[in-house]
């Protein structure tokens, strides 16, 4: 696959509220992780050459002018998401604002998601997960989706707070049957359009119940930056590897 066959899709349209007073005046992919945006981080794991689209509602016009300015060699699509906060307002609203600029595979990675391991293309379906020693893990597992895999591919996104395994959710996704993710999303979003819980976890699911593949796409590092307590540990992480 081509870099020009395929698109990155980042969203970063939300308020950022589990950010607290750091999302207050700046939107949640520019705030700093070592002087760097957490967008930079999220950049530089893609081509030069792959267009990138953004979803553009809370303090956009910052995001816009910031990659613009900064990044005058990438080729970026903006998609304007009207209503990302109050009622029918959700993750997968903001997605299907985009899919007009997605008529192609794509990657979606959520805005508070940093790996440092190569992102595959697009070339066929994946599903990111986190792996790690669970028993020594710090992270509070109850709120993360979670994957069971059979013979190197998801078979279920288990609900929160499911005990056995075998990665975590990081909104890090290959998606190959781009048309099928779109019809799927726009029917669940038309029988539950208020659901503010609404994201591409949902559209993944219909997708594996309907009988497509998705392959377990392990990382072994996942960066979160959705909190304040991921975020300090990501920039001492991040900190460690660039001195």
């Amino acid at each position: 696959m081509k870099n020009s066959d395929y698109k990155v899709l980042i969203t970063t349209s939300g308020t950022g509220s589990r950010l607290g007073d750091l999302t207050k005046n700046t939107n949640k992919v520019l705030v700093l992780i070592n002087n760097k945006p957490i967008i930079y981080y999220l950049l530089k794991s893609y081509p030069i050459d792959v267009s990138v689209v953004i979803t553009l509602g809370y303090l956009g016009s910052q995001v816009k002018e910031f990659l613009v300015k900064n990044f005058p060699k990438r080729k970026f699509e903006f998609a304007i998401v009207d209503n990302y906060e109050g009622p029918g307002s959700s993750l997968g609203y903001s997605l299907l604002q985009a899919k007009e600029h997605l008529q192609c595979p794509f990657i979606y990675q959520a805005c508070d998601t940093i790996v440092v391991d190569p992102i595959p293309q697009p070339d066929h379906n994946w599903i990111g997960g986190y792996v790690a020693d669970w028993p020594k893990s710090d992270l509070i597992l109850d709120q993360y989706r979670t994957h069971t895999v059979n013979n190197g591919k998801i078979v279920i996104l288990n609900e929160k707070g499911i005990k056995a395994f075998d990665s975590v959710h990081i909104g890090l996704d290959g998606i190959h049957d781009y048309q099928s993710f779109w019809k799927n999303l726009e029917d669940i979003y038309k029988a539950d359009w208020l659901n503010s819980g609404l994201s591409e976890v949902h559209v993944l699911e219909n997708m594996i119940k309907q009988g497509t593949d998705f392959q377990w796409m392990p990382f072994p590092v996942w960066l979160d930056t959705g909190n304040p307590s991921a975020l300090e540990k990501t920039r001492n992480f991040l900190k460690a590897v660039e001195l």
